[in-house]
């Protein structure tokens, strides 16, 4: 109760005849409506921008067509989809042995295991061909690239396996 006391005849101090002065009222809403915009503002950026690590990419879709980011974007959800497009190395190994082996030149047939490194160049216009034509989801996944190049790939492989002999394979 004398706590109360005490807190009341400071608060009269500052009021002038019972009432606090307009000015004063004025300036302690500006700041309360200053502090509640910005923080408002400070949860939506965090809220809507979102960062990749090294080595992905976020393909962002929606109004304004693709944007793609290496590093971060904005992501409205109601109007943007965002993917995120793994772009590091990937390994590819193309096996082929026994009645699938390589036909050397010299009609010999050999068992070989090749590995392959592929990746995305790091540029808007590529990750975007391969956004358009694989998917993020396909173009990240290391089986389902390895499904997709294993026809290219073996058609090297033979095309440059009856260019050798046997022995130049080894």
């Amino acid at each position: 109760s004398d706590l109360c006391k005490s807190i009341c005849k400071q608060i009269k101090s500052y009021n002038r005849g019972g009432v606090m002065d307009y000015k004063i009222q004025v300036i302690l809403v500006s700041v309360g409506a200053i502090v509640i915009i910005v923080g408002g503002l400070l949860a939506l950026f965090s809220r809507f921008f979102h960062k990749v690590e090294q080595g992905k990419v976020i393909v962002r879709n929606g109004i304004g067509g693709p944007m793609i980011s290496f590093g971060g974007a904005f992501v409205v959800p109601i109007i943007h989809k965002v993917e995120v497009m793994d772009v590091s190395v990937k390994r590819v190994e193309i096996a082929r042995e026994g009645k699938d082996g390589l036909i050397c030149k010299d009609n010999l047939r050999a068992d070989i295991r090749v590995a392959f490194f592929v990746r995305v160049n790091q540029t808007r216009e590529d990750v975007l061909k391969v956004a358009q034509l694989l998917g993020c989801q396909k173009a990240s996944d290391p089986k389902t690239l390895m499904e997709f190049f294993d026809a290219k790939f073996s058609e090297a492989l033979k095309t440059v396996g009856k260019k050798f002999d046997f022995v130049q394979l080894y």
